[in-house]
């Protein structure tokens, strides 16, 4: 009888340790495609953090994952700018589809050779953010620095301004952003608005 009790117990114990918990919580695992410095979106913060790491690791796939299918990227100083010298179009319908090519070419270009893009998104102490249950307002000042090399000369270019982004939570409690406005400092000659500008197909 004590043997009959001791192989019932070991076999519980085996079966027991093969079967998974039914009542424990998944791990989310990244959407195919996403590689790199990437964490869910479970927070508008958190978007931010993904964008910057999309952008200084250059890959595309983690940088769409922050936009919204609705995205609309706006520089209203860049596009005053623009009409006055002739060129406002380029900055005409500038969604989500938009943005992601000029994002790609910037980082095809910027993966090659000498050049480089440092981004650092901080955020604003005039601005403070607004966040709601499912929309949000995040206020970034941002720094890029734009590194340009060849075999006879490096060019550094940085960028300084504020970014507006608007975000809200969709499929499966993700956030992503909707909206972003782009407003460089009176200080700084060039903006990221201007920059994406020049890569745009």
């Amino acid at each position: 009888m004590k043997r009959l009790l001791l192989i019932i117990s070991i076999f519980s114990i085996v079966i027991g340790g093969c079967i998974k918990n039914p009542f424990a919580t998944r791990n989310s695992q990244q959407p195919v495609g996403i590689t790199g410095t990437w964490e869910t979106p479970a927070s508008s913060g958190i978007v931010m953090t993904n964008l910057m790491f999309a952008y200084n690791e250059r890959i595309i796939q983690n940088f769409q994952s922050c936009l919204a299918d609705n995205f609309v990227f706006s520089a209203p100083e860049d596009s005053i700018e623009a009409e006055a010298q002739g060129n406002g179009y380029i900055y005409y319908g500038w969604n989500k589809e938009v943005e992601v090519s000029t994002t790609e070419n910037i980082f095809s270009t910027f993966s090659t050779g000498g050049n480089h893009l440092d981004l650092i998104l901080t955020e604003s102490p005039d601005y403070p953010d607004s966040i709601g249950d499912t929309s949000a307002v995040l206020y970034r000042n941002y720094t890029l620095r734009i590194i340009e090399s060849d075999s006879m000369s490096t060019d550094t270019i940085t960028t300084e301004g504020l970014a507006t982004f608007r975000l809200s939570q969709t499929l499966f409690n993700w956030w992503s952003i909707y909206f972003w406005k782009d407003l460089s400092w009176p200080s700084s000659e060039n903006s990221w608005g201007d920059f994406k500008a020049d890569y745009r197909r």
